[in-house]
């Protein structure tokens, strides 16, 4: 170092200081001070970039799209596709069921939920003795009665 002041130029030992840390070194009101290197856009010399906007088939295909049918006032502007949403006629949204709910309904018309799982054997045994009543018209009547007191 001391060779190094002695040549007449006050920098030179900063000089290797460190390979391309800077550009240089300057002596400001007696201190050193390292001259950085230039940043920003070179005046003249590059072109600038040009922003990649390719799109894969998968990010074309699952991506999010606006809502959109033929008759609305104002629709988005997008590239000509013969199935775009945009021409297209407007489509009632889906019902969602509500959670854990069943859209299946496995119910006949004349069932009775009461005595679904009743064999005919209970459904005709009453229990009681012969009728040895002989008038038909009160063994018909009765006979109603008792029927439509099994469908309540």
């Amino acid at each position: 170092m001391l060779s190094a002041r002695g040549s007449g130029e006050p920098n030179t030992f900063l000089k290797d200081a460190k390979v391309g840390s800077s550009r240089g070194f300057v002596q400001v009101a007696g201190n050193i001070v390292a001259i950085p290197h230039k940043t920003g856009a070179r005046l003249g010399c590059t072109t600038p970039r040009i922003k990649f906007s390719a799109r894969s088939e998968h990010n074309t295909s699952f991506r999010e799209t606006p809502h959109c049918y033929a008759s609305m006032d104002v629709k988005p502007l997008h590239p000509y596709d013969p199935g775009a949403l945009r021409s297209r006629l407007a489509v009632d949204d889906a019902m969602i069921p509500y959670k854990n709910a069943s859209t299946l309904e496995f119910k006949a018309q004349d069932l009775c939920e009461k005595r679904r799982f009743v064999t005919t054997h209970q459904n005709e045994f009453v229990g009681r003795e012969n009728d040895l009543r002989c008038n038909k018209r009160i063994i018909a009547h009765d006979t109603a009665f008792n029927r439509l007191m099994k469908e309540k």
